[in-house]
């Protein structure tokens, strides 16, 4: 993948990348590798510091480059806390500090103290909420604010009032491509397929609201098999409620799997669904529409990335006539399957590429990462306050 370049600058602040996890298949992971390839290819200066809370040495990490050196903290908040407070006790003008989700902006406040600047992007559900007011003080000291989506900005400043002026750049992240290139059926059964934590806190994400229509799905295609990927506690309630209403043939629980079967189950579905009733963005979305799938998503975020009625369609994840009428619309119509497909594939290859994603967030961080430093492929080009026909602005 092409990176944007940059005149070298002689001012380029050193960069440190707070960031939950890293090497993860989220979408936080996610977010925080772009970040860091972003403003490593914005500056001159050295690859970014990378703090993580959790424990690199997992056993479901992902293959990704990430330029910078990596602190585990091995889940330790305690020790992010001690490294923050012995950085800080030297100046910290020339330093920026990135960090990918609210939780760990507390931790920058004794290095905003000392003159670091501040930079935190926001997810959805963790900023739903009213801020704590250690948080809300640290949110204050922010340079910038960047998010994921609209829907993601309307929901922080419902909830946060007092930071309801925040200006906030929209940076949707960005995907590799999976393309349908060896998506040989293996099997001729109409598939759905969901992507999605299982847990208990997470029921959101809409598995509930798939079970509850199934049985319709089924009488209308009986052949029909529901494919779910994702694990966590609530996988067992999930999995004795659909041997429980008789669903267990045709719903099949692959759990957490390694990127090249996740890849192969976009590739092998029919369609992709997740009517999630609280998801700031979505980029499972992103990933089935790369390989060609129709996407049926719930109002939110996924707003922004399926174009209803062109890439698939967006209902009320309450409104289950809905939910089973665009499942049962798909499942029929091949056709329509394979153009929305198309269109969908086309929609992230011109919006929403991990290139878009770097430019995005470079040029929202603008001076910060690089004093006078030009972003090829249009010096940033605004992407961050202008994303078109990708549904984003700043604001």
């Amino acid at each position: 993948m092409s990176q944007p370049r940059v005149t070298p600058s002689p001012s380029d602040p050193a960069i440190l990348l707070l960031t939950p996890d890293l090497h993860g298949a989220d979408g936080v992971s996610c977010v925080a590798r772009q970040l860091a390839r972003a403003v490593h290819a914005a500056s001159s200066g050295p690859p970014p510091e990378i703090w993580v809370y959790a424990d690199e040495a997992r056993h479901d990490l992902v293959e990704a480059e990430v330029p910078g050196t990596v602190r585990s903290a091995a889940g330790r908040r305690g020790r992010l806390v001690r490294w923050a407070l012995v950085r800080a006790t030297s100046r910290c003008r020339r330093l920026l500090v990135i960090v990918a989700h609210a939780r760990l902006a507390p931790l920058a406040l004794p290095l905003v103290a000392r003159g670091a600047r501040l930079a935190i992007y926001l997810h959805g559900i963790e900023v739903w909420r009213p801020l704590s007011p250690l948080e809300t003080a640290t949110f204050r000291r922010a340079a910038v604010l960047l998010a994921n989506s609209r829907h993601t900005v309307d929901g922080f400043r419902m909830a946060n009032p007092a930071l309801a002026g925040a200006a906030i750049a929209i940076c949707p992240p960005g995907v590799s491509p999976i393309g349908t290139s060896g998506s040989r059926r293996t099997s001729s059964v109409p598939t759905v397929l969901t992507v999605g934590r299982l847990w208990a806190e997470e029921r959101y994400k809409g598995h509930d609201q798939l079970f509850d229509i199934w049985p319709a799905v089924r009488q209308a295609v009986p052949a029909a098999r529901l494919v779910i990927v994702g694990d966590g506690d609530d996988r067992p309630r999930l999995e004795r409620r659909a041997a429980a209403e008789g669903l267990g043939g045709s719903v099949e629980f692959l759990g957490r799997v390694p990127r090249a079967r996740l890849e192969q189950a976009y590739r092998e579905c029919d369609l992709f669904a997740m009517p999630s009733a609280r998801e700031g963005f979505g980029l499972v979305f992103l990933e089935a529409m790369s390989a060609g799938k129709p996407c049926i998503g719930g109002t939110g975020g996924a707003s922004e990335i399926i174009v209803d009625g062109d890439t698939g369609f967006v209902v009320d994840p309450a409104d289950r006539e809905a939910l089973r009428a665009a499942l049962l619309r798909l499942l029929g119509d091949r056709d329509l399957r394979e153009r929305m497909g198309s269109a969908g594939a086309r929609r992230v290859a011109e919006c929403f590429t991990q290139a878009h994603a770097m430019r995005r967030m470079a040029g929202a961080l603008g001076g910060l990462v690089s004093s006078g430093a030009d972003v090829e492929a249009g010096k940033g080009d605004g992407e961050a306050a202008r994303i078109g026909g990708c549904q984003g602005e700043e604001r």
